[in-house]
């Protein structure tokens, strides 16, 4: 059992046969309505531990996507739609009422797909700073990022030894001319073992399939949002801080889904609420109540 700092949540961690995978996820107490957790590439469902205190009123389930965490590998199956596809399973077997999805970065993508495919089933969407094309992503510096840790991944090692190789990967930078090692970034022993712990269990093909596109393949955000009626909360990154999601594509995002909004965080980046979880809170916070 684990919780967050300063919550009053605990999430359990059981298992889910979809047929073709075995999901992890984490599940809190019935408090309330479901909602469901999806994360980035290269992450687990415990990146969602400081975003707990937001959901105090609701039924917790926080997944573990298939390639991630202490979920089944299943090569070369790593297209939005595929992720998506254990994502549907989930509701239709696990979930009685319909469900609000938040999905940061790639787990966006993913909840677009659910809510297209399954209307009656969810509530509401949460998109956390997705980049909605593989074009956004190589012209990011994530792109770079996503391509270092494909190597750290597919070297493998310890996560110590992994740690070691995260801290001293070079990444460009917003404003910087040189690149970076993450080392000096994070200056945090403890954070990189944590995120070494994650990228230890995720399958490397996996993240090939972000860095050579796959992932994306089957990802057509226009034809996907105009299936959309529930609710869409955008949680938008600063662009210039290396946020995935420009104002153009939010417009473009905006005038597709008739229920959608828009927070914007101008102090915050892509991590969004792995690097300051508060003002995440106070906006989702602000969207349940009306959904």
């Amino acid at each position: 059992m684990t919780s967050s700092p300063g919550a009053r949540l605990a999430l359990t961690e059981n298992r889910f046969d979809t047929g073709v995978v075995t999901i992890n996820y984490g599940e809190g107490s019935d408090n309330g309505p479901p909602v469901i957790l999806l994360h980035g590439i290269g992450r687990n469902w415990r990146d969602f531990l400081t975003l707990l205190p937001a959901f105090e009123q609701w039924h917790v389930f926080a997944l573990d996507l298939r390639g991630h965490g202490k979920s089944s590998r299943v090569p070369p199956e790593y297209r939005s739609g595929d992720y998506a596809t254990d994502v549907t399973a989930f509701l239709q077997h696990k979930i009685r009422l319909p469900a609000v999805i938040l999905g940061h970065s790639l787990g966006g993508l993913v909840a677009m797909h659910v809510a297209a495919r399954l209307p009656d089933r969810v509530r509401a969407i949460i998109i956390g700073d997705s980049a909605l094309s593989y074009d956004t992503l190589v012209d990011s510096m994530y792109h770079t990022l996503f391509t270092g840790l494909y190597r750290i991944v597919r070297q493998g090692g310890s996560p110590r030894d992994m740690a070691e190789r995260l801290a001293a990967l070079e990444i460009p930078l917003p404003g910087v001319s040189e690149r970076v090692p993450i080392g000096e970034l994070l200056g945090n022993e403890a954070e990189l073992l944590k995120w070494a712990e994650s990228l230890e269990q995720v399958d490397p093909d996996a993240m090939r399939a972000t860095v050579e596109g796959r992932t994306f393949e089957d990802f057509h955000f226009e034809t996907l949002l105009s299936r959309i009626g529930c609710p869409v909360l955008i949680l938008q990154a600063n662009p210039e801080l290396g946020g995935l999601m420009s104002d153009s594509t939010t417009e473009a995002v905006l005038k597709l889904v008739p229920l959608a909004r828009l927070v914007r965080f101008p102090l915050l980046g892509h991590a969004l609420h792995l690097q300051r979880a508060q003002p995440v809170i106070d906006a989702i916070l602000k969207f349940l109540a009306s959904v």
